[in-house]
């Protein structure tokens, strides 16, 4: 389904993507961006905020507006602000942003709200891409919240869980009103994205699938309570003071034996046996 979000019409007029460092949104991020390449003549305006602009594709649709911080003065090249990038759109124009934190540090957080609210009710752009780097921001759940409720569709990178492609939890703004909130895996198939629902496990399956670990007693217990073998030994031919060494051999006085009778219930087993241990 979130596929289908993606790169079906009527497309999404704000895509927001929330990622991390280690939960790098940009595969999906440049999927979306040669989608755009590969089926469509319309000018992509790629508003860089971090990097180097030798990592966008080279392609003649592309136009590269650089927009980084220039405190030092490194950058002797023409520059302009988006404001003024925004005046000069044209229909049916598309507009990657790489990042959206980035614009929050230059322009401050009202600022950079006013200028996508203002970008995505200008009637001739298309779509607006925008990666959202939740770990460079202080107050990242404050920022969540603005621009989910702005975006029409937006994805948050997860870890994997119990498998091995990623996930990505998104809520999509239908244009009939309706909000779609899933969390779906997703994968690379060469360049193509894929993406397919979580079934729920059987809890059947996972029960007859489920090792039974033995568990042993010394685990558990602070001292010793099994016996090796040859203290098993040992404890066998251990005579008891009260029995005799030889029968009927022994006349010294003062001492007292017993002798079994036929009739005596003996148990020379180790009561600690009997222990369900």
């Amino acid at each position: 389904m979130l596929k289908n979000f993606l790169t079906s019409p009527p497309y999404q007029k704000f895509i927001i993507i929330e990622d991390t460092v280690t939960e790098n949104g940009k595969p999906i991020f440049d999927y979306l961006l040669q989608h755009h390449l590969q089926r469509f003549n319309n000018k992509i305006h790629y508003y860089l905020l971090q990097g180097k602009e030798k990592c966008c594709p080279a392609d003649t649709k592309i136009i590269v507006h650089n927009l980084k911080t220039n405190s030092q003065n490194w950058d002797t090249g023409p520059r302009k602000n988006i404001n003024q990038l925004i005046v000069g759109l044209q229909k049916k124009d598309i507009i990657f942003v790489d990042s959206l934190a980035h614009c929050i540090f230059q322009y401050g957080l009202a600022e950079t709200y006013r200028l996508f609210n203002m970008l995505k009710n200008e009637i001739g752009v298309t779509q607006i891409v925008a990666l959202l780097h939740l770990d460079l921001l202080d107050a990242s759940w404050k920022v969540m919240e603005l621009f989910n409720f702005l975006s029409t569709l937006s994805m948050k990178i997860q870890p994997q869980f119990s498998s091995e492609y990623g996930r990505i939890q998104y809520q999509c703004k239908k244009s009939g009103g309706k909000i779609v909130k899933q969390v779906e895996e997703y994968y690379f198939e060469g360049d193509k994205l894929e993406t397919k629902k979580i079934e729920k496990p059987d809890p059947k399956k996972l029960l007859e699938n489920a090792t039974k670990t033995e568990i042993n007693p010394d685990d558990l217990a602070t001292f010793k309570i099994t016996l090796t073998d040859k203290e098993k030994e040992s404890r066998d031919q251990l005579i008891l003071p009260y029995l005799p060494k030889n029968e009927d051999n022994t006349t010294e006085g003062g001492q007292i034996y017993y002798k079994f009778d036929e009739q005596d219930d003996w148990d020379e087993e180790d009561p600690d046996d009997d222990l369900d241990i």
